[in-house]
């Protein structure tokens, strides 16, 4: 009786102004979208409303899904990112953010965007942490993953 193989790993990098994906050196495939970007243009530099918010979606959408036919299946999906592994301590998770923990913190992310008052305190306050809450959240959501594994922090 023979173990099924793993399926393959796909590293996810979302950058400053464009992220990646890569199955090995040789096998990449770039994302047009970068957190700063986002955070600057779409989110003013600010914490996003509820409109800066929907618009984010869409233009993440846009980016994100030419990438759903290259990523295999089963796969994989792991992180060096420093940013994504802070999200993943907001969530209290270790070593593997699941995609209903990531559905959660964008649910108070989308609360707090269309409310006026206090923001949440739970979720930090910086417009790149909201950028890669979104595009984590929309790149797990159509890619139909369930898992992001938290690999070694690489700068």
């Amino acid at each position: 009786m023979t173990t099924p193989a793993a399926p393959p790993c796909v590293t996810l990098h979302l950058g400053a102004t464009q992220g990646w994906l890569a199955l090995s050196e040789d096998e990449r495939y770039d994302l047009p979208l970068g957190l700063r970007t986002l955070a600057q243009h779409r989110f003013q530099g600010r914490m996003p409303d509820a409109l800066a918010l929907e618009q984010g979606i869409e233009e993440v959408e846009d980016a994100i899904m030419p990438a759903g036919p290259w990523l295999p299946r089963p796969v994989r999906l792991q992180t060096h990112d420093a940013l994504l592994h802070t999200i993943a301590g907001v969530a209290a998770a270790e070593n593997v953010l699941t995609r209903e923990a990531v559905e959660q913190l964008f649910e108070r992310l989308a609360r707090q965007a269309e409310r006026a008052g206090p923001p949440d305190a739970l979720l930090p306050q910086q417009p790149e942490w909201a950028a890669a809450l979104l595009v984590l959240r929309e790149c797990m959501h159509h890619w139909q993953v369930q898992e992001l594994h938290l690999a070694g922090i690489k700068p």
